[in-house]
């Protein structure tokens, strides 16, 4: 099996290393193309390619050529990030055969996400699905592969109650503001962009007491909508400068390439805080929690006094007490992931006896060619129906001749038994010999 997976996770990479190896929505394609093309005189490094990019994931999948190798693919991410690989080449795993098949249906199941049970990987593998679908990349293997990578996720979110909990990196952020700043009633809170982490984050917010949200999107419509389903406040991304002055917690969970939220800009609303609160006695403070890859909020913010920034990295004190509880059903969790990766590689090993059965067809077809031109010049007096009815009755014939071999073939390669029965299939009706006529003639 020629399936190769290259990636990094947060298991094996910071967020410092992960934001740099991103893919944007936008430049998905362009890499995809890259990946499947040829590269001057060597062919490319994919057959057939996906990549999913999450905030804690960058991962290619492909179906691999000879130039595959853990070099081509680190060089293929370095020269398309503009990055030296020293930098990163030390984070990377690579996977390999029905390992690659493991991995994603564990993955799109939410067993392999920082927060255990996770519902929004499933949709990100989908939307990495589609992409690639859309950029003319994904073949027979990686479709019937996201196809049942799919089906487990959707099935362990129906059939166990593994995403129960934290179960998405909004909800363990609103836990972790929890755990810093204890009661969230009557603090501010600012969501920055409107996607599906802010929604989460929304809900996940009003579930535990807060009830002054701002909303901040570049795109106001969209912000507004987000505010009118949660009674938020929306402001225009130019208002965000005041919105910092008024916030107590800031979570920030946009695409944006680069960061949106600088130094001078938190420097600027701390200093506006402590002015008009110089009253209360206490210096102000402010938690932002940054869950966007790349990130949303300039390293040295978190260099401010009163400040307190955290990254999506910073979860793992949130989701580890979840773990516990997760543990006992994970293992279901597990076995319907393992049955789908079966159902698959079942689906692939029906495909050696593609080649046997393609010969067998067009030995077959060739045989009721011949042989009905032989009758229909003998029986030149037969009407155009009549023709119709006799070709029809020699492809019904061969048909039902061929259905008991065709289907113990493929049930013979789905056990793994596919080999054995080629070769007896192939030998008692000649088929090399045929093939080789056929070619000739």
């Amino acid at each position: 099996m020629n399936l190769l997976l290259a990636g990094l996770d947060h298991t094996t990479a910071p967020v410092e290393i992960r934001e740099r190896l991103a893919f944007n929505a936008t430049d998905i394609p362009a890499a995809l193309l890259q990946l499947t093309m040829p590269r001057g005189h060597r062919p490319p490094l994919f057959s057939e390619a996906v990549i999913l990019s999450t905030c804690n994931r960058v991962e290619l999948y492909g179906v691999s050529s000879e130039t595959s190798t853990a070099q081509s693919l680190a060089s293929f991410l370095a020269e398309f990030h503009g990055l030296d690989e020293k930098h990163f080449v030390h984070t990377l795993f690579f996977v390999n055969g029905e390992s690659v098949a493991h991995h994603l249906c564990a993955t799109s199941s939410g067993l392999r996400s920082l927060v255990l049970g996770e519902a929004q990987i499933q949709g990100q593998v989908r939307t990495a699905f589609e992409i690639a679908q859309q950029a003319g990349t994904v073949g027979p293997v990686l479709h019937r592969l996201f196809q049942h990578a799919l089906t487990a996720g959707k099935r362990v979110r129906h059939e166990t109650e593994l995403g129960q909990g934290a179960a998405s990196v909004s909800q363990a952020g609103v836990m972790l503001a929890r755990q810093r700043l204890g009661q969230l009633q009557g603090r501010s809170v600012l969501l920055v962009g409107s996607g599906e982490v802010s929604e989460l984050a929304a809900q996940n917010l009003l579930a535990n007491g807060a009830d002054r949200l701002m909303i901040v999107n570049r795109t106001l419509a969209h912000g507004r909508e987000l505010a009118n389903r949660y009674g938020a406040e929306a402001l225009t991304f130019d208002e965000l400068p005041s919105a910092l002055v008024r916030a107590d917690i800031v979570i920030s969970s946009t695409s944006a390439p680069v960061p949106i939220i600088y130094h001078q800009h938190v420097a600027d609303a701390m200093h506006a805080k402590a002015e008009t609160r110089h009253h209360e006695g206490a210096p102000p403070s402010m938690l932002l929690i940054d869950l966007a890859v790349p990130r949303d909020i300039a390293t040295d913010v978190a260099q401010l006094p009163g400040v307190h920034v955290c990254t999506v990295d910073d979860l793992h004190e949130v989701v580890r007490h979840t773990l516990d509880h997760r543990a006992e059903v994970s293992e279901l969790a597990e076995s319907i992931s393992n049955a789908e990766v079966e159902a698959f590689l079942g689906w692939m090993r029906t495909q050696d006896a593609v080649p046997t059965l393609t010969s067998l067809r067009d030995y077959a077809e060739s045989l009721r060619s011949s042989e009905l031109d032989r009758a229909l010049r003998r029986l030149s007096s037969l009407s155009p129906e009549q023709r119709v009815v006799v070709e029809a009755l020699s492809r019904s014939i061969v048909n039902k001749l061929l259905h008991s071999p065709t289907r113990r073939l493929r049930d013979a390669a789905a056990q793994g038994d596919g080999q054995r029965y080629a070769a007896m299939l192939s030998d008692l009706f000649n088929l090399e010999h045929a093939n080789a006529v056929g070619e000739r003639g």
